[in-house]
Formats: C-alpha cells, sequence, structure tokens
C-alpha cells in the first residue's frame, strides 16, 4: 500500500493538506500517517512546568507529547476521512523538523503553505524548503488559500531531460478526468529548436500513456516567472516540476527556482526529485 506523509502543527493550512491527502489516498488505495514533530526542547514545556514548579521537565514534556497525540486521534475521527486508513504519529526529536520529515519513508508529502507569506505559516523560515530540496518522493505543497480542492487542471514544467522522474507524480494524478498542460519555458538564454520540442513532447505524451493534453512554449524573463504566468494563463488548480536541479535540469531549474515557485505561488505545487 502506498504511504502519504502529512507533516501537521495542527493549523488550519497544515489541515487542509490532510484533507488532500485523503482524496489522493482514497483514489490510490493509500494510506495517511499524519505526523507531528515535537522538537525538544519546546517553549510550551514552560507552561505545563510553570504551573507545577515540583513536576521534572521531562515529565512535562511527556504531558505535551500525550496531548498532542490525543488532539490528532480526534482530528483523524473527522467522519469525512471514514474509509481511509489514517494513523497519527507524535515524534519526539531534538532534531531540526525537516530531517525528522525527510527520514520518514513516504511514497508522497502532502503539507501545507500560506501562500502569500510563503512557506511560514507551518513550517518556519527554511524548515518547508528544506523539505521540497531533500524528500526523496514527491512533495505536494497545498496552499492556504484553497478551498473545497479538487484538481482538474495541471501545469506541467518540462524540460524534456528528466522524463523518467514525471512517471512519479503520474502514479497519483490518477483522476480520468484530469487535464494536462505542458509548458517549456523560453527565456532565450540558449537556442531553442521548437520542432523537436514538439517531436519530445509527443514521444513523452506516448510514455505517460496521455492522449489528450495541451502543450505550449512560453516566452518568459525567467524560468519562475513563466512558469506562474503560465499557469494562471491556464488557471492550473497544481504546477507539477522538478527539483534537485542536476546536470541537464541546472539551465532550466537552476539553484532554488524549486523552491522560488514554491513560496510565491498562490496555486498549489507539486515538486519531483
Amino acid at each position: 500500500m502506498k504511504k502519504i506523509l502529512v507533516p501537521t502543527d495542527q493549523s488550519a493550512v497544515s489541515l487542509k493538506a490532510l484533507d488532500v491527502a485523503v482524496d489522493l489516498a482514497r483514489q490510490n488505495n493509500a494510506e495517511v500517517i499524519l505526523l507531528e514533530v515535537k522538537v525538544f526542547p519546546l517553549a510550551g514545556a514552560g507552561t505545563y512546568y510553570g504551573m507545577a514548579p515540583m513536576v521534572p521537565l521531562d515529565t512535562a514534556w511527556n504531558e505535551i507529547l500525550k496531548d498532542t497525540q490525543e488532539s490528532l486521534a480526534k482530528i483523524i475521527a473527522n467522519p469525512a476521512y471514514e474509509g481511509v486508513k489514517i494513523k497519527a504519529v507524535v515524534e519526539n526529536s531534538t532534531d531540526d523538523i525537516d530531517n525528522t520529515v525527510t527520514r520518514h519513508k513516504a511514497d508522497l508529502i502532502v503539507m501545507g503553505s500560506t501562500g502569500a507569506s510563503g512557506l511560514k505559516e507551518v513550517f518556519i523560515g527554511s524548515h518547508a524548503e528544506a523539505i521540497v530540496r531533500h524528500a526523496n518522493c514527491p512533495v505536494f505543497v497545498v496552499k492556504g488559500k484553497v478551498e473545497d480542492y479538487k484538481i482538474r487542471k495541471v501545469l506541467v514544467a518540462i524540460d524534456f531531460e528528466h522524463n523518467e522522474v514525471m512517471k512519479k507524480a503520474f502514479k497519483w494524478l490518477t483522476n480520468p478526468d484530469i487535464h494536462f498542460h505542458f509548458v517549456y519555458v523560453d527565456t532565450a538564454m540558449q537556442q531553442v529548436d521548437y520542432g523537436k520540442l514538439k517531436e519530445n513532447m509527443k514521444e513523452l505524451g506516448d510514455k505517460l500513456k496521455i492522449k489528450e493534453y495541451g502543450f505550449e512554449i512560453w516566452d518568459g524573463a525567467n524560468v519562475e516567472e513563466g512558469i506562474l504566468d503560465s499557469a494562471h494563463e491556464i488557471e492550473a488548480d497544481l504546477i507539477l516540476m522538478y527539483t534537485h536541479a542536476r546536470k541537464g535540469l541546472a539551465h532550466v531549474f537552476k539553484g532554488s527556482v524549486a523552491e522560488d515557485v514554491v513560496n510565491h505561488s498562490d496555486i498549489p505545487v507539486m515538486t519531483l526529485s
């Protein structure tokens, strides 16, 4: 059975990520792991400790872990999640959140983001960016403004260098009603053979076993801008793109482009490595 990992801090946006994960689990016969990481020491321990000064700090810490587990149990008892296997896990860690999350073996990570303020709502600073950068599985970043989310249109950013990676995402996006729109961003930084790109697209479509799809070559000042503008143009529900720039990807997704798109997009993003 496939495993979907949902990191949470029980904020509204992270619970929206859980809703999306449950829908994907139903469609793909997968189980969901709802994970909350508590990094010791935590400021919240002082609340417990301050109420009873004679209580050892480790006792207060255990109370925090217990309360968190009970809270997650209530969340996954939601009747809307009936029929989907969901396990609530509280992990006691002395490491960074991102390292703890990425150490878990999962087939997909679904996580929340606020959109306008980047990824800081759920994972402050670079935590979420690190998860996107270092995860060994696809990462689906759900944006904070998403309501009643359904995936109908997917903008697929491609460079034709890592077609095999794309299969990881298509294993999850199995709804036959989804329309895929592929885009190659031309930043005029190198010579582009438009005819060859169209041939490459046909080959990719055959490999992915999709017969109907859109494809365009988008002129953009930079890759990030081209991806976001194209996604808004087609009113995409999801942006699908590569990350972990290596070799051929370097000329298209060099540096932190994937993380920049995740931070700046108001549309959910799935990254692939």
